[in-house]
């Protein structure tokens, strides 16, 4: 497998994971919570996410098919929610498909008595959301190896690997980089995801007219 295969794949997922855009939300949904409590939200939202990737992995394409739903229209509707997500990183917004700001209002009513922030907004759909699910299935399916699936995998992985210690140092790498600096950052890498998501449709599109 070559190696700009390799990292193509995981310039896609780091994109789609976006640990800088977590920062802020996780900021948001932690507001008033001890560094212990915010160490426990993020590793248990790492743990559910990585059990999400392994669930879409293994059997993503099933239930695609279950449905009776064609991969290569699959792709097509992955490439346009992804491609909203980039429109929406590259105007530095919160988008919806993440969390709402009514989930996150709500969510910071009840910290104190419901921990239950690393299933959602977290895990589901922050560092989970329906971009990577999507990705992750249409990733798998056009692999043509085994070796090929590993490397999607573990691209998620290690991106949310590196989201879990985005929100650890949340605050230290807010002070560093400031607001200004997030959205820069998330602006770039909002071009970058539009790229691909443009790449994805075309080639679903392809497929399906050639079908």
């Amino acid at each position: 497998m070559e190696l700009y295969k390799i990292i193509e794949i995981f310039v896609a997922f780091f994109i789609i994971v976006d640990p800088v855009g977590v920062i802020p939300i996780f900021i948001a949904i932690t507001s008033g919570a001890s560094k212990r409590l915010k160490k426990i939200i993020a590793y248990r939202a790492l743990v559910f996410s990585i059990f999400i990737v392994f669930l879409f992995a293994l059997f993503g394409k099933y239930i695609l098919e279950f449905l009776g739903i064609d991969l290569n229209a699959f792709q097509v509707a992955g490439g346009i929610l992804l491609a909203i997500l980039a429109y929406n990183m590259l105007n530095a917004h919160e988008t919806d498909i993440k969390t709402t700001k009514e989930e996150r209002e709500e969510i910071r009513e009840k910290l104190i008595e419901e921990q239950a922030l690393w299933v959602v907004p977290l895990a589901i759909p922050t560092l989970a959301g329906p971009a990577t699910m999507s990705s992750i299935i249409i990733f798998i399916s056009n692999s043509q190896s085994v070796l090929e699936k590993v490397v999607v995998v573990l691209s998620v992985i290690i991106s949310l690997i590196i989201a879990y210690y985005f929100m650890i140092f949340s605050d230290k790498i807010l002070n560093r980089l400031g607001t200004s600096g997030i959205n820069a950052t998330t602006r770039i890498l909002g071009i970058i995801l539009l790229s691909i998501s443009v790449k994805m449709i075309i080639i679903g599109v392809k497929n399906l007219w050639y079908k």
